[in-house]
């Protein structure tokens, strides 16, 4: 049976948003404790790591994992990848998770059925589309992440979507969930009034908000009109070497990677 790490992707330098993975969500929850508690909930998921990096600003992230039970990789500060392989290395992984520390409402309750249909459909990578931006988590083939580390300039492996969502050399699925296109919404914390919607999110829901799913995330946007939670179309994407690109040209390049790419369709 194929063995599946989730990585957290986390450190705690952020020049929007200092110590933004540390920043509380709830009075109970950090952004990163929150991420973790909910992957805990996934039953295909083998082991969980923070992955972060060896120097000493992140030494607090020791602290957290422990306090959370799980485990803990430190390496490169810049080649998010290296730190991916070493963990997958370390577990004899077959596949990986990429979730980044920002991304605190990832929808854990998809990750079992993208872990499925990737083992099932032989794909080598896994996302969910037409979901607000911070919403998916990556399920990678072990195999197909090192062909991606061999053939991409390491230090810009943070982008990693770009290179791995590639339908033309790696075999990609993509999930659909229900029938509305929520692209234009964003669930990511970067900024101060990121986190400023995400406790106002939060405060709508019982104490135990950990087990919110997407469909109540969009469904209390929408009712309530949370500021902040849609994308506008003159915003920008930032790409590798200080280049860029508008969010109309990012999302019309992810759906045609999409069009390319194995569908499996789930009901909201």
């Amino acid at each position: 049976m194929a063995k599946t790490v989730a990585c957290i992707i986390a450190r705690t330098v952020s020049t929007r948003l200092p110590l933004k993975v540390l920043r509380h969500v709830n009075e109970k929850f950090s952004l990163l404790d929150f991420i973790i508690q909910r992957l805990k909930l996934v039953d295909e998921i083998d082991e969980i790591y923070i992955c972060t990096s060896i120097e000493v600003v992140d030494d607090i992230l020791e602290d957290v994992a422990i306090k959370n039970g799980v485990k803990i990789y430190r390496g490169s500060p810049d080649q998010v990848i290296e730190r991916m392989l070493k963990v997958a290395a370390i577990e004899k992984a077959d596949n990986v998770i990429r979730i980044t520390g920002d991304n605190v409402l990832t929808s854990y309750e998809f990750i079992n059925d993208q872990i499925k249909f990737l083992n099932e459909s032989g794909l080598d990578y896994c996302r969910l589309i037409n979901v607000p931006i911070g919403a998916t988590a990556e399920v990678i083939s072990v195999n197909a992440l090192k062909d991606c580390y061999n053939s991409i300039d390491a230090s810009v492996s943070e982008y990693l979507l770009l290179f791995i969502f590639n339908p033309d050399k790696y075999k990609c699925g993509v999930i659909t969930i229900g029938d509305k296109d929520n692209s234009n919404y964003t669930l990511t914390v970067d900024t101060p009034n990121d986190l400023v919607r995400t406790k106002t999110i939060l405060k709508y829901f019982s104490e135990n908000n950990l087990l919110i799913r997407l469909s109540e995330i969009i469904d209390c946007i929408n009712e309530y009109k949370i500021p902040n939670s849609i994308i506008k179309p003159i915003g920008e994407i930032k790409l590798p070497y200080n280049k860029s690109i508008s969010f109309e040209e990012f999302q019309q390049d992810m759906k045609s990677r999409a069009l390319k790419s194995k569908l499996l369709k789930l009901n909201g």
